[in-house]
Parts: C-alpha cells; sequence; structure tokens
C-alpha cells in the first residue's frame, strides 16, 4: 500500500499527461515520464522517502513488479519521443495545475482537449482520401500501366500523393563496420519521397551530393513536377498531403505552382492540406522506414547499389528508386528556378502560415481558396498580379 501510494503522488507530479502523437506507443492512455529518469532512479527516490519516514523499503526487483501491477500505463519517454510544442506546453500547464482554482484547471483540459480533437479530425480527413484514391485506382487497375507516363487529365477520378524529405544516407555504408576507412567525409545522397497512397507505391528521388541544390522550394516543386509527369497517373483530381516545414513546402511559391498547374490544365482540381505540426506522421515515413531498414544491413558503396537496394527494401514493391543525377554530374532531374519564374505573375498569400488547406480549381483559375482548420470557412484569395496575364505552360 505504501509502495503504491507512493508511485500514485510520483505519477501525479511528474508525468506528463495527456500527451499527443507518441512514436513507439500503440495505448493512447500512457503517462510519461522524462527521459532523464529510469526506473532505478525512482526507486531511489523511494528508498530516501522510506530512510527519512523511518520506514522499511522493498526490494527493486519487488518495486518493479509493483509498478508493473499498480501502473503498467506508466512509461519512461524514450530520448526520440518529440511531443508537439504545443501539447508539452499543454500539458506542463496541466502537471502543475494541481494547486489552481478549478476554473484554470478546466482551461487547461480544454485547451488540450481542442488540441487533439484539431488533430484527431486532420488525421481523419487524410485517412479518407487515402481511401478515396483507393477506391479510385481499384476501377482502373486492370487498365493502367504503372510503369509508363500518363497524359494529364487522362483519368477521371481522384488520386492522393503525400511527399517527404528523409534523413540523408552515406556512401560507402558497410554493416560490419570496419576500422579503416577510406573517405574523411562519406558521400552524402539525399531522400525526397513522393508516396500515391492509392496504388501504394512510393518513387524515391536519390539526391546524390553532385546533383543537389539544396532542400528550397525550387527542389521540391521541381522533383513533384517531374513525378507528376513521369509516374503520375494522369488524374483530373490530385490531392495532396506534405508536413509544416515552410521552407519546403509551406511557402508561397508552392501554393504558385499548383496554381499554374490548374491554369494550364494540367488538373481540374487540386486540393492542398497540411498536417497540424507535430502530429505529422505518414505514408512517406513508413516506407523510409522499410528504406533505412534495409540500409543498416546491406553494404553500399555507389549510387546505383543505392538504388537497387531502395528497389528491394520491400518484397511488395512499395519503394521505386528516381536517380536525380550521378556521380559524374550527368542531371538526369533537372531543377528550375519556379520561385523567379511564378513570382513575375502572382501575389503572396496573406498570413500564409495559419491556413491548412488550399483548393485551385480550372474553372477559377489563379483564384486558391484558403481555410485554417478542416470545419473552417473558407475564403477565396486571387493570387494572378494581372487576370489578363497568364504564366506560359513551357
Amino acid at each position: 500500500e505504501e509502495v503504491k501510494c507512493f508511485l500514485t503522488n510520483y505519477v501525479e507530479e511528474n508525468a506528463i499527461q495527456l500527451p499527443g502523437r507518441i512514436p513507439g506507443y500503440k495505448n493512447d492512455d500512457i503517462k510519461l515520464l522524462s527521459s532523464s529518469e529510469t526506473k532505478m532512479s525512482v526507486w531511489r527516490h523511494y528508498t530516501t522517502a522510506c530512510e527519512s519516514s523511518e520506514k522499511q523499503s522493498i526490494s527493486y526487483s519487488k518495486f518493479k513488479d509493483l509498478w508493473q501491477q499498480f501502473h503498467p500505463n506508466v512509461v519512461v519517454a524514450k530520448p526520440m519521443t518529440d511531443l508537439y510544442i504545443t501539447c508539452q506546453q499543454n500539458t506542463a500547464k496541466l502537471v502543475r495545475s494541481a494547486n489552481l482554482p478549478d476554473g484554470e484547471k478546466s482551461e487547461c483540459v480544454r485547451a488540450q482537449q481542442e488540441h487533439l480533437n484539431t488533430v484527431k479530425t486532420e488525421r481523419e480527413l487524410y485517412r479518407e482520401v487515402c481511401d478515396e484514391a483507393a477506391r479510385t485506382f481499384e476501377s482502373v487497375e486492370n487498365t493502367i500501366r504503372l510503369n509508363e507516363s500518363h497524359e494529364p487529365c487522362s483519368l477521371d477520378g481522384t488520386m492522393h500523393y503525400s511527399f517527404d524529405f528523409a534523413q540523408q544516407v552515406h556512401i560507402p555504408s558497410n554493416p560490419m563496420q570496419p576500422g579503416p576507412i577510406y573517405f574523411k567525409t562519406p558521400w552524402k545522397c539525399g531522400i525526397f519521397g513522393v508516396m500515391c497512397e492509392g496504388v501504394t507505391r512510393q518513387v524515391n528521388y536519390l539526391i546524390d551530393e553532385a546533383s543537389t541544390v539544396g532542400k528550397g522550394a525550387n527542389t521540391t516543386i521541381s522533383y513533384l513536377h517531374h513525378y507528376f509527369g513521369k509516374h503520375g497517373l494522369g488524374e483530373t483530381r490530385a490531392y495532396l498531403h506534405a508536413d509544416n516545414c515552410s521552407g519546403q513546402n509551406k511557402n508561397n511559391c508552392f501554393l504558385w505552382y499548383l496554381a499554374w498547374r490548374t491554369i494550364n490544365k494540367l488538373h481540374h482540381l487540386i486540393n492542398y492540406s497540411f498536417l497540424i505540426a507535430g502530429h505529422t506522421k505518414f505514408a512517406p515515413d513508413r516506407c523510409f522506414g522499410l528504406i533505412k531498414r534495409a540500409y543498416k544491413v546491406n553494404y553500399v558503396s555507389s549510387i546505383y547499389e543505392l538504388a537497387r537496394m531502395v528497389d528491394s527494401s520491400s518484397t511488395i514493391g512499395v519503394n521505386k528508386s528516381q536517380l536525380v543525377g550521378t556521380h559524374d554530374g550527368r542531371v538526369i532531374v533537372p531543377v528550375y528556378d519556379w520561385v523567379t519564374f511564378l513570382s513575375q505573375y502572382f501575389n503572396k498569400v496573406p498570413s500564409l502560415k495559419k491556413y491548412h488547406h488550399f483548393r485551385f480549381s480550372t474553372d477559377e483559375p489563379g483564384k486558391v481558396y484558403v481555410k485554417e482548420y478542416k470545419s473552417s470557412p473558407e475564403h477565396a484569395v486571387m493570387l494572378l498580379k494581372d487576370r489578363a496575364v497568364v504564366p506560359r505552360p513551357s
């Protein structure tokens, strides 16, 4: 009973309640202790408390057994557990609200619950559009060839794409980790993945160090533009999801590019959405995980071996490689200066970072409809500087 009382008090004072996204844990009622804590350190606090009150303590092994019996949902956070800053701030308020008035306590709980409800709503939208894309592909699966390029708007239906950068890998890579190394600095290779949830296949752009030009808007747009031309299904309606990285995805130039696509009728309708920052685990991360798992156990000495490893990283063919360039400087996927080109024709969206949903249509060329969340009201913003002057298609 004394151990149970100690653990209950310790958890109430130190554990994070109502956490947000917790990678690696399936249960949603987990309570996290700081990653600097261990069960041994908590047991030491317990023995110190027993000594100060002149009570008999129990052994460490018995303490762990009672911990599992009374509080199985209390775990020590892993160093990689990255709670979103809003979740951390809200849970910190909850931890400190023990001596606050009831009104302030309820406000802390309300703010955290409202945030988690918003996250849940956005996640449900992501799943809905993925399911719709899967149904579209099922209806045309027998008539479409995945390894061929398709004309724009040749498929009447909705397809969903999500994209992201992965952490770069190094070449050469040897799982045996030999002592001598042959390069002072390994050759770097970036990975940019575009996932088609309807097909359940991701094209991974392997960006050799000789071909890289950074991770800005020009790079992201150029790779996605190449994907639509060479690997896309030619759908009339496209739904895109990305994370909240403003330097790569959430910027005015990317919106200008999507407006350019609808103006030139490369798509009839484009919806572009962002998952809530800090809650952005989605399909590309799964494919990156398959690549990294294969990378750890395979010997890779060149960009070509890395491409073969990516292709074989999944037995069901989820991952496909696409070289951006070669080690000798030959460019396969060029990066264009979209920012300079599109800035001549389009205006910026005011207060861009607060919005999570954008809609473009050929019926209203140059106009974008924006809203903050799924349930928020939608309003229009005209992007074109001059409606009589539209960007050329070439």
